[in-house]
């Protein structure tokens, strides 16, 4: 059953030249349906691209990995409704998500002459719908476009957004801009083909989603901790199609309160990311978005605790479901310099607060304003925490690869972090 969207913006231009006022209001609404699909050759998917393709000139968009296991798939079940878009395979990683990538999207529909009526079609991860929405949003002022996200973290969070965004000098998604798809198709078979880490960046943003808006959710995926859940996304399980979509209802649901960021600029989905953006940064982006959402995550739960403001067993109960379905907590740029930096750039973006969101309890949550509401010595009190406890499960877990550990000569962890 589709789960939809419905955002509403309005703003007013107003001249006074004298008493009389001339005024233009302008109001939009725009409604989307996130549908979920048993796989490529389902009927009801190929229906779902005649709806949203006939009669309409297409590019789709793609990367070489999907490209290599599911293009050929995806141009037949274009074909079946006897559909034949232009097609793009493109580089899309956080290294390339830039202004460059975009105004090659660009110039691959003005090559294919895809008009006014045509569409842009996303078919990929968080990067590539980052870099076809903005390129959608710009030519011809604005054209439609449809999202097929192939990862997790694509299907619960990144895929089913109103933004988009490029990467701009040391700033993450610094250009970019609101414009909503058309609509999304979620096919959960399409995730068998990703490695354990790309599902675990998903599995971060259901966590972070559940913590502020869905209990249920948080103790389904407590519930079957470990590699659970991972298993069933990996060997196409339908036992994971529940949490899947209640992700991404919750998700919906949050946005639809305030679409286009108008009327706040607090907001619960940016759980997870104050810290994590310029912490992907300072590494190049080899650390991955959804691990850094999880050592935000972890960071604001401790932080929470530490100000008084959640129980330690429930900042604990959420430190624990990270580590328990293999996420990190630590990293090794994480300190105290870096924090303050990511206030301060938080603070730019978000109407001049830093708007941090802290968990409460369960289902309920806060926003740290100022950095001086942190009394001195707590900020390295929360590092020096999430340090110890990583270097403990390193050190328990010293057969995986999901950890990398040096210990200087004192014993006391120097390196930590997910390598």
């Amino acid at each position: 059953m589709p789960v939809s969207c419905s955002a509403r913006t309005s703003g007013s231009i107003m001249w006074t030249p004298s008493q009389e006022q001339l005024s233009l209001r302008s109001s939009s609404d725009h409604t989307f349906n996130v549908t979920l699909f048993e796989g490529l050759h389902s009927s009801d998917f190929c229906g779902w691209i005649e709806a949203h393709a006939r009669n309409r000139t297409v590019l789709a968009v793609t990367t070489p990995t999907v490209e290599r296991l599911y293009g050929n798939a995806i141009r037949a079940a274009f074909a079946s409704v006897g559909l034949k878009p232009s097609w793009l395979v493109l580089n899309c990683t956080e290294r390339t998500k830039t202004m460059k990538s975009v105004l090659t999207v660009c110039r691959a529909a003005s090559d294919a002459e895809i008009d006014r009526r045509g569409a842009l079609v996303a078919i990929g991860g968080g990067v590539c719908s980052d870099i076809v929405t903005l390129a959608a949003s710009m030519l011809r002022r604005s054209l439609s476009h449809l999202r097929i996200p192939t990862t997790l973290i694509g299907q619960v969070d990144a895929g089913i957004g109103l933004k988009g965004g490029v990467n701009f000098g040391e700033g993450k998604n610094y250009l970019g801009c609101f414009h909503p798809p058309e609509a999304v198709a979620v096919i959960p078979s399409l995730l068998k083909t990703l490695g354990v880490d790309t599902v675990r960046q998903g599995v971060a943003e259901m966590i972070k989603v559940a913590c502020t808006s869905d209990t249920d959710l948080f103790r389904m995926i407590e519930e079957i901790r470990g590699g659970g859940l991972q298993s069933w996304v990996r060997n196409g399980d339908s036992l994971a199609h529940e949490p899947i979509q209640r992700a991404i209802a919750a998700m919906l649901g949050e946005l639809s309160k305030n679409p286009f960021e108008i009327t706040s600029y607090e907001r619960a989905v940016d759980l997870g990311h104050t810290i994590a953006h310029p912490l992907e940064a300072s590494t190049h982006y080899e650390l991955h978005h959804g691990f850094a959402v999880a050592i935000d995550l972890a960071f604001s739960s401790v932080l929470g605790w530490h100000l008084g403001w959640l129980r330690e067993q429930t900042a604990l109960r959420i430190v624990d479901l990270l580590v328990a379905v293999g996420l990190p907590i630590w990293h090794e740029h994480l300190n105290e310099d870096l924090v303050s930096r990511s206030f301060r750039a938080a603070a730019k973006h978000r109407g001049g607060n830093i708007n941090m969101v802290v968990p409460t309890d369960l289902g309920r949550y806060r926003f740290l304003k100022r950095e001086d509401q942190c009394p001195p010595g707590l900020i390295p009190e929360v590092l020096s925490y999430l340090r110890a406890r990583s270097w403990q499960e390193a050190v328990s877990n010293s057969g995986s690869a999901q950890y990398g550990v040096e210990l200087p000569v004192g014993g006391n962890p120097a390196r930590i972090g997910l390598q």
